[in-house]
């Protein structure tokens, strides 16, 4: 009899477990080796206590979108100014109605130019290549404006990824690279340098590109982004928040790590939604045609 009880126990104590978790997705929209996959892959893990979680990276904001549509469960999804300003001009796959009560993070990356071998000076004045990644038209846009108003010779060539776009420098395959600030720290960590940043920021980290011809909108370039909680109750929206702010603030979680504590991303939480709404619009407005 009691062997029966025990077995009765530790079946009720497997069953409890196995379904006290309730299951999320995990929809990166971005890359399969930048900023977002790897971020998504990071807090896939630090939910993972809490969550049954299924992780998805198809590799590009088309295709998530696309899968979106057939997920009926709760949804976390990242999503980014340069895809939303693409499509807005009519050039992407995809926008999306980004609603503040949805967003429970908010971050801010600005775009910097590194190079392993060359210097600022050379950059200004002779021919250069310069590796970024995609979508393509908001970065080769960015980088022809600094073409525009400063006479230099630089040809913009997309990569798949962040990821890819620093093994391009690595290899030498181009001579510059348009990254933010986490992948600029990692090229200077390797024996490269970073110079300028497309800001209007006199107190930023390198130079800025806004600051030294003020005309030129197009000089102000950077990710805003947004992790979207979907398919989820205000009370569901409201847990998952609490679990990735805690992750943010453990020293040893996976996001952390990735964001240096935030240091390497600018991150905001609980903004009032006018301010969301403000703050993207005018983000994504920066990167549209």
């Amino acid at each position: 009899m009691k062997k029966l009880i025990l077995l009765f126990v530790t079946v009720c104590l497997f069953a409890t477990n196995s379904y006290a978790k309730d299951k999320i997705t995990v929809l990166n929209a971005g890359s399969k080796t930048g900023y977002f996959a790897m971020q998504m892959t990071g807090i896939s893990k630090d939910l993972s206590p809490f969550y049954n979680i299924d992780l998805k990276i198809p590799g590009d904001y088309c295709t998530a979108i696309q899968m979106l549509k057939n997920i009926d469960g709760p949804v976390l999804m990242p999503w980014a100014n340069d895809f939303e300003a693409i499509g807005r001009d009519g050039n992407g796959c995809a926008t999306f109605d980004v609603v503040p009560a949805q967003v429970v993070r908010y971050d801010i990356s600005t775009m910097c130019l590194c190079s392993m071998t060359y210097g600022a000076e050379s950059m200004m004045v002779n021919e250069h290549t310069v590796g970024h990644t995609v979508p393509a038209k908001p970065f080769d846009r960015a980088i022809n404006a600094v073409n525009t108003s400063f006479g230099s010779k630089l040809k913009p060539i997309a990569y798949d990824g962040s990821g890819a776009v620093k093994t391009g420098l690595y290899n030498g395959e181009v001579d510059y690279v348009m990254l933010t600030l986490k992948h600029g720290k990692e090229i200077i960590a390797n024996g490269g340098n970073c110079f300028y940043e497309f800001s209007s920021d006199p107190n930023g980290n390198f130079e800025a590109l806004g600051t030294l011809d003020p005309n030129n909108k197009l000089l102000i370039a950077g990710y805003d982004a947004v992790w979207l909680a979907l398919n989820m109750s205000d009370d569901e929206i409201s847990v998952l928040k609490n679990h990735i702010k805690q992750a943010h603030d453990d020293p040893n979680s996976a996001i952390y790590t990735y964001t240096e504590g935030g240091k390497a991303i600018k991150i905001m939480w609980d903004m009032p939604a006018e301010e969301i709404t403000n703050m993207w619009e005018n983000s994504v407005r920066n990167l549209q045609d």
